[in-house]
């Protein structure tokens, strides 16, 4: 047995008088009642199953009165349900609670609930916007279809939820037989007997009519369909049914007219337990009923969600960090740019915008902006032609309205500031000395070009 798999039954009222569930648990060996509060007990109940005008429609008006008690007296009675970490349970639905039965569904169709329900409506005893439907493949377009009433199963999704219970399976008993592995079987319970097809058709009765319905079931008539016999992988009378728990003489005598018994030994939920897959087909927890469960840290999405919330973080401190650290680099570069400015053009006030003030000085007069460049270009070729590094740049000033370049240069001596004003001179500029002051290293002067 799964150690980390739970087998839990949710067994109806014993008599029509009776009011709310109760709830089992399997220990391996035998079941036992398991204590439930009074709103789950009475979550299943519903006085529009008893229709106003039959003879026990006043009777269950007065039961109804009776039903809180019964349901608050279900709380004192069992062990308490408790779970451990990384359990999951499969819980067993009444067998009379869910209708089974074959039908051709096309692919299309088959995840679509309510589609599923319209194939099979002719085969129905209610509405079909009252059930919830299952569709299991069994053969080609075979399907093995489950009709519960929605009512039921959404007060059973409430109280999973409302309670935290790690159930994402739940099926009708007869189901648990599919364990089998598309054998036939007879789980022998008690009053009751739960009845499996291998091709995929169950249901649960009383133990008195067991033989006639298993014959109903089990023996291939000449109105059986060859697509369900093909499904049934050997449903005529040589077919071996399983049959688990104790079995009467007459009992056994009966079945083995309809093919061969294998008698399975030992408890009958253990074994069926042990070969049942919490995966298989056949979960009503299915579309907008499914339950996904959570860890002992949180639901499965909060480490994804955490991950991706750090990320985010990272990143906006990243950029944070980055547009902090450019905003610096920007105000020295600044900086840099007015001091430059401050040189180039002294005694001039410079602007937040330095770009579109240079460009209004180089617009101030008439072709001055390409006088500036010409000269600049001139001053370039001079400066790469010599001993550039003999030479420095003290300031740089340019009058636009006059098309005047005035250039501070220190010099090694007099000689090297006339080759500078000789090489800046063309045909095109007239470059004159200023000015000279003798400097304790070296030679500062003034130089004119226009």
């Amino acid at each position: 047995m799964n150690q980390e798999l739970v087998l839990l039954r949710l067994k109806d009222a014993p008599t029509a008088s009776s009011a709310g569930v109760s709830l089992e648990r399997w220990d391996g060996t035998a079941w036992h009642s398991v204590a439930i509060d009074a709103e789950f007990a009475g979550a299943f109940t519903d006085e529009q199953d008893v229709p106003p005008g039959t003879v026990g429609h006043e009777s269950h008006r007065e039961e109804a009165g009776s039903e809180t008690e019964s349901a608050a007296a279900a709380e004192n009675r069992g062990a308490p349900l408790e779970f451990e970490p990384g359990m999951q349970a499969v819980l067993l639905l009444p067998g009379s609670w869910v209708w089974n039965g074959l039908e051709t569904v096309p692919r299309a169709a088959r995840r679509q609930s309510s589609a599923v329900g319209y194939i099979v409506e002719e085969r129905l005893a209610e509405d079909v916007e009252d059930l919830h439907f299952t569709c299991d493949p069994v053969a080609g377009d075979l399907c093995s279809i489950m009709a519960i009433s929605q009512n039921k199963l959404d007060a059973l999704h409430a109280q999973i939820m409302r309670l935290q219970w790690p159930v994402t399976v739940a099926i009708p008993e007869y189901r648990l037989l599919s364990a089998l592995g598309g054998e036939h079987g007879i789980w022998l319970d008690g009053a009751r007997a739960h009845l499996w097809q291998g091709s995929g058709i169950g249901m649960t009765v009383d133990r008195s009519l067991l033989l006639p319905i298993a014959e109903s079931l089990f023996g291939a008539d000449e109105e059986t369909s060859e697509e369900i016999i093909e499904a049934s992988a050997g449903s005529d009378e040589s077919a071996p049914i399983a049959v688990l728990g104790p079995v009467e003489t007459l009992e056994q005598g009966g079945l083995s007219q309809l093919g061969r018994v294998e008698a399975q030994t030992g408890q009958a939920e253990t074994y069926l337990l042990e070969q049942y897959s919490p995966a298989a087909t056949g979960n009503l927890l299915s579309g907008a009923y499914q339950v996904v469960l959570g860890t002992a840290e949180g639901p499965w999405w909060r480490v994804p969600a955490i991950a991706v919330a750090a990320c985010f973080v990272a990143q906006l401190v990243f950029f944070v960090g980055a547009g902090m650290y450019y905003k610096v680099q920007a105000g020295h570069a600044e900086d840099a740019a007015q001091q430059l400015f401050q040189e180039i053009f002294p005694g001039v006030r410079p602007q937040a915008d330095l770009r579109r003030q240079i460009t209004g000085f180089l617009n101030q007069s008439r072709g001055g902006g390409s006088d500036f460049a010409r000269q600049l270009q001139q001053l370039s070729s001079v400066w790469n032609g010599g001993k550039s590094s003999e030479l420095k740049l003290q300031s740089l000033r340019f009058d636009g309205t006059r098309g005047e370049l005035v250039l501070q240069l220190r010099a090694a001596d007099l000689a090297q500031l006339d080759s500078v004003v000789n090489k800046l001179s063309n045909s095109q500029f007239k470059a004159e000395l200023l000015a000279a002051n003798e400097l304790e290293e070296g030679v500062s002067g003034r130089i004119r070009l226009r």
